[in-house]
């Protein structure tokens, strides 16, 4: 129990002091975590240009980040990098708590596009009783809009004999904000089934379920990425900082879902031990290595991961693409030059080339690109007819549309921009009731801020 403790306070600690990169003036001794859902008015004063944002109220706190809400009940998010200091309009903080919309506003046309999604899903949900897999997805969107029967659907499957169906809509209902029992996630870390496990895993990190630890430490170790990565991220959820060594020494695998696992665990667990044993790391790095640490580095906010990734976006052409996507979003004119020529560029229409290129158009839209936005609704009209596959391949240009439509959507979900909302409309209305669905899930979160941080979790 005394380790408990020790890790929640850690954790808490953590947390709190990436919040505590941000200056709060105005009145003594104020923070933002003192002001969170209470009615104190602040002004948001940014570093570059000096501009300020007056009556906001700070709703959400995390490591690196703010969110707002605007006179106009508006949500709106603020990198600690950008803001100078955040002043507290009348020199006190009010003890009121407000209250907050129950979805943030949308314009009235992003509303027209949430209206026609619950139908479009309701009429997917009813056709579907002979696919158990889409009918899971569609009630987990009409259940978040409080649709009953999928409730229901939902929990009767929870309740039913068969362990992979339950964890299936354990998961669901966890998206929609409910929690799933302890006895199901025991029961699944200790099924002989990998995938059983691996769900598990992923949820009890998610919902705190601290009995995991020593299932999710011996998961760990496993040689297989399809058990050790999940439980790699399930540990880091839970703040157990014991794994750092064998983190790192993941970071060197070949695995790609080991190192991925690795990079995601060390950002979340954070601090200036590992920004240190980073650095320790690179003398004896490969390239390959360095451009994780790099990757670590750069998400903790310490100067030398922006430096190491420039060396490699200026050394390193095989990386250039990967590097590229990173340094973009933050407006480095060599990333964005690159990423511009791609843009202009034609290509073969192959799966690679198209992948990249919506990633490309995430990273540009996400630097204040607008011209991205053309890209993304070129790339929702590609046809099958159009895709280049090698002639002794055995995928199918319809499975390559479908994979890159749901990046698309995944994106979007990424960037939380709703101006991607009138992008995916025409996907809603998609024959194909999976890309339909799929765009519907992207509308949504866009428009629910607690269902796509729980969507993140889940995918990421």
């Amino acid at each position: 129990m005394r380790y408990v403790i020790i890790l929640a306070v850690m954790a808490s600690m953590a947390f709190w002091a990436g919040a505590a990169g941000v200056t709060v003036t105005g009145a003594p001794g104020a923070s933002l975590k003192e002001i969170i859902n209470t009615s104190t008015l602040v002004t948001v004063i940014l570093k570059d240009s000096g501009a300020k944002d007056a009556n906001l109220r700070v709703i959400e706190v995390r490591p690196g980040d703010f969110t707002v809400l605007t006179e106009a009940n508006e949500r709106f998010t603020y990198l600690n990098e950008d803001v100078q200091e955040v002043q507290i309009q009348g020199g006190k903080v009010e003890k009121e708590k407000i209250i907050l919309p129950k979805h943030g506003a949308l314009r009235a046309d992003d509303q027209k596009v949430l209206d026609r999604v619950w139908s479009r899903v309701k009429e997917i949900y009813g056709a579907s009783n002979d696919n158990q897999e889409r009918k899971i997805h569609a009630a987990t969107i009409l259940a978040l809009h409080g649709d009953q029967d999928a409730i229901k659907y939902l929990k009767d499957l929870q309740a039913s004999n068969e362990m992979q169906v339950r964890l299936d809509s354990a998961l669901a209902l966890f998206l929609v904000g409910e929690k799933p029992s302890e006895a199901l996630l025991r029961e699944g870390l200790e099924s002989g089934n990998r995938s059983i496990r691996t769900k598990s895993a992923c949820l009890s990190g998610l919902v705190d379920y601290r009995d995991a630890i020593p299932i999710l430490t011996s998961m760990l170790q496993d040689r297989a990425g399809e058990l050790s990565g999940p439980a790699a991220r399930a540990l880091a959820y839970l703040g157990d900082r014991e794994i750092i060594p064998r983190l790192i020494a993941m970071l060197g695998e070949t695995n790609e879902l080991k190192h991925n696992a690795a990079i995601f665990a060390l950002v979340r667990l954070g601090g200036g031990d590992i920004i240190e044993q980073m650095k320790l790391r690179l003398k004896d790095a490969d390239t390959q290595e360095r451009y994780r640490i790099g990757i670590i580095l750069h998400d903790l906010n310490d100067p030398m991961g922006a430096k190491l990734l420039k060396e490699i976006l200026d050394t390193v052409p095989t990386l250039k693409p990967e590097v590229a996507l990173v340094l973009a979003r933050e407006n480095d004119w060599d990333a964005t030059q690159y990423l511009r020529g791609r843009l202009a560029r034609r290509e073969d229409p192959t799966e690679p080339n198209l992948l990249y290129r919506a990633r490309n158009a995430a990273s540009m839209l996400q630097s204040d690109d607008p011209s991205a936005l053309t890209v993304f609704q070129q790339l929702l009209r590609v046809d099958k007819s159009e895709i280049k596959v090698d002639t002794n391949s055995k995928v199918k240009p319809e499975e390559v549309v479908m994979r890159l439509k749901s990046l698309v959507f995944k994106l979007a979900i990424q960037m939380n921009d709703r101006k991607m909302l009138s992008i995916i409309q025409s996907s809603v209305e998609n024959v194909d009731p999976q890309v339909a669905l799929d765009a519907c899930m992207a509308s949504v979160a866009l428009a629910f801020p607690d269902f796509r941080e729980r969507y993140i979790s889940l995918t990421d």
